[in-house]
């Protein structure tokens, strides 16, 4: 006989936070509840797959190899469902996102007041952050992140990459001179993007090699926004985001150096928790999102 989809979803949540408690306060449901749906499941099965200890809940081999197939089902039985309900219907509700400032400021925040602007239920609680943030922890639904994920427990997608450039206004390029060769750089006022690592070493791909230059420089900071203005005060030239760039090169009021020296792309990425399956709500926010960055963000 085929486990009912209470049960599933009870012994995903168990194995998911390891604690038969948590996974009642995450479905709102008694401790006691939850573990009727499990012996259930393993009744079904035939098998024992939670190991219950007085100090924890661990999974059997058969649960973990079990736990796997289960999530991947219910995973599709979800997408399968939201496909159909997010097409007759609004989505509503709340969805808590987290992004680096700059590019949340820039390029979330527009992307997710259009989605708004088309459901009136739905709301959004964005946390602009550079800082890490364990979005577990946080309570958040997803995290935007430039840079390749480091959250082995994430669920990461990728929404394309994000690409660099040194900019300099136009006295400064003036006054101080255009550098032709990334070594130049040692000889100018570079301003320090302290989100890069390392800060003051900046790589650039010379002759299909990549190659490291070493700046100097008095102003370090890890706002975006603050260098970009610096730079356009004429304070010195900078590695930025692209996207923290354009407007300001379009405008005339920086200039891009050293083009054809790219400097390394880094990519931009959607994760989530892996203890929980992406609510319909969030998903479609994450669809949203997905095809903004295809179509806005150069990368």
């Amino acid at each position: 006989m085929r486990p009912s989809l209470e049960e599933l979803e009870a012994f995903l949540h168990v194995a998911e936070t390891g604690s038969f408690t948590k996974a009642a306060q995450r479905l709102g449901i008694s401790k006691s509840v939850i573990s009727r749906r499990v012996s259930g499941l393993e009744r079904r099965l035939g098998a024992l797959l939670v190991s219950r200890t007085t100090h924890a809940v661990t999974l059997t081999e058969l649960g973990a190899g079990f736990h796997e197939r289960a999530r991947r089902s219910l995973e599709d039985l979800d997408e399968a469902v939201e496909a159909v309900g997010l097409g007759a219907k609004a989505i509503r509700g709340l969805v808590r996102i987290t992004a680096p400032t700059n590019l949340g400021t820039l390029h979330v925040l527009p992307a997710v007041t259009q989605l708004m602007a088309l459901h009136e239920a739905l709301e959004i609680d964005l946390d602009l952050n550079d800082r890490y943030v364990d979005i577990t922890l946080g309570g958040f639904d997803l995290a935007i992140r430039i840079g390749d994920p480091k959250d082995s427990v994430l669920v990461s997608r990728k929404l394309g990459r994000i690409g660099r450039a040194v900019v300099g206004s136009p006295g400064y390029l003036s006054e101080k001179g255009m550098p032709v060769v990334p070594e130049d750089l040692e000889r100018h006022e570079c301003l320090t993007y302290a989100n890069m690592n390392p800060a003051e070493q900046w790589r650039f791909l010379v002759r299909g090699e990549w190659r490291t230059i070493r700046t100097r420089g008095r102003l370090k900071t890890n706002d975006g926004s603050a260098l970009l203005a610096a730079a356009i005060a004429g304070r010195g030239l900078v590695g930025l985001p692209r996207f923290i760039t354009d407007e300001a090169v379009a405008a005339g009021r920086l200039v891009r150096v050293l083009e054809d020296f790219p400097l390394p792309e880094v990519g931009l990425f959607a994760l989530f928790p892996s203890s929980a399956r992406l609510p319909g709500r969030a998903r479609a926010v994450l669809e949203h999102l997905a095809g903004y960055f295809e179509r806005v963000l150069r990368v």
